[in-house]
């Protein structure tokens, strides 16, 4: 199943018009269960919660016996071959970003009051189609493209013996029988003479395994030495550069198609998996499931069986600490405020299978920082739509 992409475009919402010497004052109310609802229009918008996405890649490893695999030492002396079809998974990669999603606990509702004069430019509120807001400032719209990967793929099928055989073994469908031709002798009598006559009788019989490997082998031998008679002229042939690289290149390949039906052979494919986390603020340092994985079946689900439990915790970097501080000791003031943002907070993020570290990274989780607000009026703003905290800021 190919994965599922959604696009997160930009939407511009205008609100109003700002001009002459007065600014049209903002009210912002926060919304939650006991809030009133205005009777005034305006909009909502939310601000933003980090999200925290996991890709995990996963190498599937395919050993498949080769057909003479139990002669390879006896006629070839190979020693490290295939001797069992398996199927092995082994993580070669995580990687963590990061995406913003509206926070369910952070609407907003804006409503525009007092007048306006003449003369200067429009203000914008400008939101993502999800709500986030972007800002305020005119013609500074964000028009990246988000893309969101949503859906896990599925592991592929192990491929039945039957059909990988024609395909990876190419040399094993070659003549497995010979004829085989026996001399009958009869014994004829007529009257008091005796006469023997020869009769030769032809049969197909199938070649036993053992000496099926030991012609693949005797092959082999004979491609080595066309190889070192082509390279060293044997031939006396004056070959172009070209041409004499193709025949090698040629018998290189026939060799290692043949060596296949001895060392087996392993297919490596690659599968993606993806999962999100949603940092939340009473599981800071707590190890968090994300899904479980076994070398022998992979990516698993939490409720699995088997297989061990990949986790990832979340803990505070501390660098909004003294911010937290200062807002706890300032005079709160009952005058009206204008759009709230955030203050993002550091976080380190690790990725855990067991007591080793796969992977480990920091980043800006925005509901793990602060929540402060802008004056009601006479401002400008634009913010950063990942976090929601302040991108740029004039005041009038």
């Amino acid at each position: 199943m190919k994965n599922k992409i959604v696009a997160v475009p930009v939407l511009l919402i205008v609100l109003g018009l700002m001009s002459g010497n007065l600014f049209a004052q903002l009210k912002v109310y926060h919304i939650n269960e006991g809030a009133v609802p205005p009777v005034s229009h305006g909009v909502f918008y939310s601000l933003p919660r980090t999200v925290v996405n996991i890709e995990v890649t996963i190498d599937r490893i395919e050993n498949y016996k080769g057909p003479y695999a139990d002669y390879a030492m006896k006629y070839l002396g190979l020693k490290n071959v295939v001797l069992n079809n398996s199927v092995e998974y082994a993580i070669s990669d995580i990687a963590i970003t990061t995406s913003p999603e509206p926070d369910p606990e952070q609407y907003y509702y804006v409503e525009t009051v007092g007048k306006a004069g003449k003369g200067l430019a429009p203000g914008l509120l400008e939101l993502s189609d999800a709500g986030l807001m972007l800002g305020t400032i005119p013609d500074q719209t964000d028009t990246v493209v988000k893309t969101v990967v949503v859906n896990k793929e599925p592991a592929a099928p192990l491929v039945a013996e039957k059909d990988i055989f024609p395909e990876i073994f190419k040399y094993y469908a070659d003549v497995s029988v010979f004829e085989k031709v026996d001399t009958i002798i009869r014994k004829v009598s007529i009257d008091t003479m005796t006469m023997e006559r020869q009769y030769l009788k032809r049969t197909l019989v199938e070649k036993s395994p053992e000496e099926k490997a030991k012609e693949a082998a005797t092959f082999i031998s004979k491609i080595k030495d066309n190889r070192f008679n082509l390279i060293t002229g044997y031939q006396e042939v004056s070959y172009n550069r070209e041409t004499l690289e193709y025949m090698d290149t040629q018998l290189k390949l026939m060799e290692k198609e043949y060596m296949k039906l001895f060392t087996g052979i392993s297919i490596h494919k690659t599968l993606k998996f993806s999962y999100k986390y949603i940092p939340l603020p009473n599981q800071i340092n707590t190890e968090i499931p994300i899904f479980k994985f076994s070398k022998s079946k992979g990516a698993l689900d939490l409720d699995g069986p088997s297989g061990k439990v990949i986790t990832i915790k979340i803990q505070r970097v501390g660098n909004t600490n003294n911010v937290a501080s200062y807002l706890n000791k300032a005079v709160k003031e009952s005058k009206e405020q204008g759009l709230s943002y955030r203050i993002p907070e550091l976080a380190r993020v690790i990725v855990k299978l067991d007591e080793n570290t796969f992977k480990e990274t920091q980043c800006l989780v925005s509901q793990l920082g602060l929540i402060s607000s802008l004056p009601a009026d006479k401002w400008k703003a634009r913010f950063y739509k990942e976090t929601g905290g302040i991108k740029a800021l004039t005041i009038d």
